[in-house]
Order: C-alpha cells, then sequence, then structure tokens
C-alpha cells in the first residue's frame, strides 16, 4: 500500500509538471510578435516630451553598417543645451488585452562616454491607464531605474548597469507583465547576464480611452551635449 501511494504521487507529480509545460508552451506559441522594428517605417520623435533640457537636435536613418542582419537603425542626439534627451517611439498596435510583455535587441556605440543613459520601454494602454515598463541604464548611478508611473518617479534597482564598451555589440532584453491594475517589471538581461526585479508600481491615469501598445528607446544627453550615434537592431517585440 505504501509503494502504490508513493507511486501515486510520483505520477501526479509528472503529470503536473508536464501540464505546466503545456500551458507555458502553449502560452508563448500564441504570443504576437513583430521583428526588426526599427526597420519599419512610423517612427516619431520628440525631445520635450523627453525631459530634462528639452532641446536636443535627433535624427534617425537606416544604415548597413554596423549591423547584424544587414540593416540597423541609426539613433542621433546632440545640440547645446544641457541634459537634454532624444526620445524615439512608434506605436506597435491597437491590443489592449495582453498581458505579458517581452522586448529585446541589440545596440552599439562609438563613444559611449558621451551618454548619461538609455531608456527602453514598451508600454500599453488599457481602458483609461497607461502602463509603462520605462527601464533605464544610468551611466552615473551604474543602476538600472524602473518608472514608477502612478508616482511619476524613477527607482533605483540593485542591478548593477555598466557603461558598454566602444565597437561592441550589446544584447538586451526586458520581461514585463500587466498583473492585478499594476505594471510588473519582472527581469532584465544583458548580454546573457538575467538579473530578476519583480518590482511591482501602479499605472499612470490618462482619463481618455487609447487602446495600443508602443515602443520608445531614449538616447540622454551629458552636461556638454557631446554628439553621438547609437546603432539598434534585431528589434523584437513579443506579447501575449
Amino acid at each position: 500500500m505504501l509503494l502504490e501511494g508513493v507511486l501515486q504521487l510520483t505520477r501526479m507529480k509528472y503529470f503536473l509538471a508536464g501540464l505546466f509545460f503545456f500551458v507555458l508552451a502553449s502560452t508563448v506559441s500564441n504570443a504576437t510578435t513583430f521583428y526588426k522594428i526599427e526597420e519599419m517605417s512610423g517612427w516619431k520623435w520628440c525631445s520635450a516630451c523627453a525631459g530634462a533640457g528639452g532641446n536636443a537636435i535627433m535624427a534617425m536613418s537606416k544604415t548597413s553598417s554596423p549591423s547584424l542582419d544587414g540593416v540597423s537603425g541609426k539613433f542621433f542626439v546632440g545640440g547645446s543645451t544641457p541634459w537634454s534627451h532624444a526620445l524615439y517611439h512608434r506605436r506597435i498596435s491597437s491590443n489592449s488585452s495582453a498581458k505579458n510583455f517581452v522586448l529585446e535587441f541589440d545596440f552599439y556605440f562609438k563613444n559611449p562616454s558621451a551618454s548619461s543613459a538609455m531608456e527602453f520601454s514598451v508600454s500599453q494602454v488599457n481602458g483609461k491607464y497607461w502602463y509603462r515598463w520605462d527601464t533605464q541604464c544610468s551611466y552615473l548611478s551604474k543602476v538600472w531605474k524602473v518608472w514608477d508611473g502612478k508616482n511619476m518617479k524613477w527607482i533605483n534597482l540593485s542591478v548593477p548597469c555598466p557603461r558598454p564598451a566602444a565597437y561592441k555589440w550589446n544584447h538586451v532584453k526586458f520581461e514585463g507583465k500587466r498583473v492585478d491594475g499594476k505594471t510588473q517589471f519582472v527581469s532584465i538581461t544583458l548580454n546573457g547576464k538575467k538579473s530578476y526585479v519583480n518590482k511591482y508600481v501602479g499605472p499612470t491615469w490618462l482619463g481618455y480611452y487609447d487602446p495600443n501598445v508602443g515602443i520608445h528607446f531614449q538616447l540622454n544627453g551629458n552636461r556638454y551635449m557631446t554628439d553621438y550615434y547609437v546603432w539598434g537592431d534585431r528589434f523584437k517585440l513579443n506579447y501575449w
């Protein structure tokens, strides 16, 4: 009897493990995926909306070098007003029901010392709320930060974010969820090193309906507004 009970528990354990794997695989297989977003038309950019100095010179184009797949996006920030930033953004879809988001891409600097920070974001408007998975790599504080949309402030994480090396591709991946009316930052992976964040914040109240999913990529200037470019390649967004 004891042996039979042990066997039944073992069977149940493997059944539940298999069921979990099936549900997880089914969920991911049902994801909507957008590839090579940097090559798509429809990008927009602004400086005032990026905060700080608000008077940057900006430009975005496509180039074949440097690139990992033949075409990359070439993003620029410059000007003369200290701490001005360039925010590049693109509306992806009108989806308001997805709850899981994964954004990943590669980036390349020639003069990383010119940047004070870079920001990466997925956002979704659900109902009259704006859920923002804004993540910043601060090269001044040398840590990752996440945006608290409800209280409109940055939160420092204990996850280090080193200034990248010049003339080298870096790969980043961000995972987030919308859970019970909260924006959950799940994890950040930089060049294969994954750090779990597990931070929950509130969304931003908009007061109007505009269901959508979008991404943004931001270059932050320094006190001297040293001109610099960042090349972005293989932008990919999954949601389900």
